[in-house]
């Protein structure tokens, strides 16, 4: 097409891929299209051919991703061979040098035809009306907009036949809903198709709806986007499509909740509350930071006071602040409370039974859980104890107006706090910290349950994590089980590392096990005659260690001692409340290795095995931070049994036994005791290695896997 409005000449892609051309100089460059402001990118240029009759011409074109025509011929192309655009006879004359041809005119140009497609999931109440994304192959223009016939006739939405005006391939279109049921529009549903205008069009008689993103505030509906795709998201399970309908008029009534957009601070009836007794305050200095470290403290400190989550500070407490990178390359924030959570007075507010609240769950026929976001960080503080919070950094001193990390009593203040509020629904909701658990008999029930408890959490204006919720589920994991309508079934994760545990294949192998095993020899019922097969083969002196041989008695042999550890009576289902939780863990120069048990009547009782592979990178540290690392990584994944609890750790590494009170002299040791610092750590033990015989073992055998 010949385009006296176009300076330069251009080619659509798909059209230079049908034709032979010159390697593609991909110099990217933005070009401004007819109308003064729309921007559009070439991706390059190349230098095409062009025969008109007899004649051969040649024109360097740019390459655009999306084009009205294959190629559009401007002013560049007709100045360069003297092209005459004769409209009165309808003809094209090219001139050269030597030659001269005539072409007959067409002003038809070929209509172009878009299917028009939604950016995203809408959802349409009952009489409401909505101005809606969409996007189509045209980069840029004016086209004539008709909309679905489904739309129109099917679901009976009204949307109007309109000019629409692209721009980076997107339009917005307005659609009424004019019935009492709600409708949903998913992502990449087809809304209509849009068409380029004849020439001869009256545009006058054509309703010009160009609705830029920028007016969309005209639209009040309180609904954000972010709430309505987090609702979608949770509630696209669903298959029945009237209990599809039903659930999600339940959460949009309470949208606020699933809106991860902005944050909020709840608003509870008793807020956290730290009580010091008649101790003086406690100060520090501030910990020494690189520049780049001060510079993402002071980035991180105007997050927290543009969303009032701290506030300046005259107290006279201080505590120090540690950034620790994390893997994606951002800081986590932590403030050094050793010193204050030392002269705090214990809460013992309890934590559910987690053997009654797993039981009192199995079942039920529909299940939700409901995941607070960053749940901690919505409780407020009593304001005559937020200066007891107070941190000092090289730009000030800052106090906290929430509950923040790090915080003796955390977990037993949340709990209380949880627990009193969803109180009027303790029939059919759970509350263990900040993981929800509403089940029910019937899905009308659930809806009703499931509405009295979201109703409550957007009263208090609490914020849900929407990525860990579970809607309206028949199974579910909660709390290291699996619950559904058949009952409660453990987790295999707390056994599944004793289990995998391989066949030995040498000497040392098989007496690695069978010292770890034998710790527990007492314990076991007819230990020695489980054991013989092996002990028979590992009872051999080093000249002797050739006779090794592992057959099928040694394979039953090992299968039924780890059988014997990892269940009844010497494997717990659930803790026992009324006695201390112990953790031993050790570390290996490649792997840690973590047992949780209890001493019950002089016996000893597991709950959980921990082992995993260190990072090569970690492998490289000092033993005294790998075994740090021992104790950080077994917590942390045994949480469950941990948080709000107060228990003891075992190790053989004996200059760890303060680090949960005061500083080290080594950083990383410091950084992992810091994050620690929301358990109720009672005492770091320590005990001989051959005391230690079954963590010693998980933080080696993972090699042999």
């Amino acid at each position: 097409m010949f385009d006296t409005g176009s300076t330069k000449s251009f080619i659509n892609k798909t059209a230079l891929a049908r034709t032979k051309h010159l390697p593609l100089d991909k110099n990217k460059q933005q070009y401004v299209m007819a109308d003064g402001y729309t921007k559009f990118e070439v991706n390059g240029t190349v230098k095409i051919f062009i025969e008109l009759n007899h004649i051969k011409t040649n024109i360097i074109v740019g390459v655009v991703n999306s084009l009205c025509m294959d190629c559009i011929l401007g002013m560049d192309y007709l100045n360069k061979y003297k092209i005459n655009l004769n409209n009165k006879h309808k003809q094209v004359q090219i001139y050269t040098p030597t030659d001269t041809t005539t072409l007959p005119m067409e002003n038809h140009v070929p209509k172009t035809r878009t299917v028009c497609r939604l950016v995203q999931f809408i959802y349409l109440g009952p009489y409401q009306e909505r101005k809606v994304k969409i996007r189509s192959s045209v980069f840029s223009g004016q086209l004539l907009f008709s909309p679905a016939y489904r739309l129109l006739k099917i679901q009976g939405l009204m949307i109007t036949h309109s000019l629409i005006c692209f721009q980076n391939y997107e339009t917005w279109i307005s659609i009424y809903n004019p019935t009492y049921k709600p409708c949903y529009l998913y992502e990449n549903a087809i809304v209509g198709v849009a068409t380029s205008l004849d020439s001869s069009m009256n545009i006058s008689t054509v309703l010009n709806l160009n609705i830029k993103e920028k007016n969309d505030n005209d639209y009040t509906h309180s609904l954000t986007n972010n709430s309505e795709h987090n609702i979608h998201t949770l509630s696209q399970h669903m298959q029945d499509p009237q209990q599809l309908n039903d659930l999600i008029i339940i959460l949009n009534k309470h949208h606020p909740l699933f809106d991860t957009s902005t944050i909020t601070i709840a608003e509870t009836p008793t807020p956290h509350t730290i009580c010091t007794g008649d101790n003086p305050p406690t100060t520090s200095r501030p910990y020494p930071q690189t520049i780049e470290k001060q510079n993402a403290t002071f980035d991180i400190i105007q997050q927290m006071l543009k969303h009032k989550q701290i506030r300046a500070s005259h107290s006279q407490y201080s505590a120090p602040i540690l950034l620790i990178k994390k893997r994606d390359g951002a800081y986590r924030f932590i403030v050094d409370y050793r010193k204050l959570n030392n002269i705090t007075i214990q809460d013992n507010y309890p934590l559910p039974n987690l053997e009654q609240t797993i039981q009192m769950v199995g079942g039920h026929q529909y299940y939700t859980k409901l995941d607070l976001r960053s749940g901690y960080f919505q409780i407020p503080i009593l304001d005559k104890d937020k200066h007891k919070t107070a941190f000092i950094t090289v730009h000030g001193l800052y106090e906290f107006n929430v509950l923040a990390q790090g915080l003796k009593n955390s977990p037993p203040s949340f709990q209380r706090i949880m627990s009193n509020l969803l109180l009027p629904c303790k029939n059919f909701c759970l509350v263990y910290l900040d993981d929800i658990l509403v089940y029910s008999d019937s899905f009308h029930q659930h809806l009703n349950h499931l509405n009295q408890v979201l109703a409550i959490l957007n009263k208090h204006k609490f914020q849900l994590n929407p990525q860990k919720c579970e809607l309206a589920k028949r199974t579910i994991d909660y709390l290291g089980h699996t619950i559904s309508t058949q009952g409660v079934k453990p987790l295999q994760e707390r056994i599944e590392k004793i289990l995998n545990i391989p066949q030995p294949t040498s000497l040392h192998q098989a007496n690695a096990f069978i010292g770890a095993i034998g710790w527990y020899r007492k314990f076991i019922k007819d230990y020695t005659k489980i054991a013989a097969p092996i002990l028979a083969v590992t009872n051999l002196t080093k000249q002797n260690k050739f006779k090794f041989k592992w057959d099928t008695p040694q394979k039953e042999a090992f299968n039924q001692l780890k059988i014997a550890i990892t269940s009844q009576p010497l494997f717990l289902t659930y803790p026992d409340p009324n006695e201390p939780l112990i953790l031993s863990t050790d570390a290996s120069d490649y792997c840690i290795g973590g047992v949780l048990y209890q001493e019950i009547n002089g016996e000893r009782k597991n709950i959980y095995f921990h082992s995993q592979m260190l990072p090569k990178s970690q492998r490289k540290w000092p033993t005294i931070e790998k075994e740090a690392l021992g104790i950080y990584y077994s917590i942390t994944r045994m949480k469950l049994y941990l948080l709000g609890r107060e228990f003891i750790v075992q190790t053989d590494h004996c200059p760890l036994r303060d680090i949960h009170k005061k500083p080290s002299n080594n950083r990383r040791v410091d950084r992992i005791s810091l994050v620690l610092q929301q358990y109720n750590i009672k005492e770091i033990r320590h005990v001989s290695g051959k005391c230690n015989c079954m963590a010693d073992y998980l933080s080696r055998f993972p090699r042999q896997v």
